[in-house]
């Protein structure tokens, strides 16, 4: 099966192609051009492909967090797709697809501005949002090797204790969209949503 996967949620969005669990190719988005870009570049990676868009059997999307004008554009280009072709979907969480991009990750972290993060504990699936500063001492507590950021800014802040994951996280998308469509959770246009993390007041 053929799997379309986007990652618009991120300052390096990208699109991926898969075929089953195999990458056939990942490209980035162009910065700030997510809305016009996306389309063409999906349309290049299905030609070099030689495939068509009626081919394509699953269309992941990474759903946040993230930027709130990228979230809606990945996902309404999903839900477009979807509803026209009659395709199941997926969803999946931005902090998830980088979570996996490293072996034995368990701590992911997303840049979330104002000097906050998003952060993402798996298997557990806890996401929430944290003062860099609070988050500093979370990230110092896990194991080496166990904190990821695809943000090369924050891992220079944190200090050795995040490590670099690879900024396309395209392929990460699809394949866990893949697995969770394996597992009978994918579902469809009227039901794809996004994932904002809001702060949680109080002690």
């Amino acid at each position: 099966m053929w799997t379309l996967a986007l990652e618009t949620t991120t300052s390096h969005g990208s699109v991926a192609l898969l075929h089953e669990d195999i990458v056939i190719a990942v490209a980035p988005l162009e910065s700030g051009q997510y809305a016009t870009s996306l389309f063409t570049l999906a349309r290049r990676l299905l030609d070099e492909a030689r495939i068509e868009l009626r081919h394509i059997g699953l269309f992941a999307a990474a759903q946040g967090p993230g930027s709130f004008t990228g979230v809606r554009v990945g996902l309404a280009a999903v839900k477009g797709w979807t509803e026209a072709l009659g395709a199941p979907a997926a969803g999946v969480s931005t902090l998830r697809a980088i979570a996996s991009a490293r072996a034995g990750a368990r701590l992911a972290v997303l840049d979330a501005g104002r000097d906050e993060v998003y952060f993402g504990l798996f298997p557990e699936g806890e996401e929430g949002l944290e003062e860099w500063s609070r988050f500093e001492q979370r990230a110092a507590a896990a194991p080496p090797g166990a904190a990821v950021t695809p943000d090369p800014r924050l891992q220079a802040a944190a200090a050795g204790h995040l490590q670099l994951v690879p900024p396309l996280l395209a392929p990460a998308v699809g394949q866990l969209g893949l697995a969770d469509w394996r597992a009978g959770l994918a579902t469809d246009a009227l039901r794809l949503d996004a994932s904002y993390i809001s702060r949680r007041w109080g002690p």
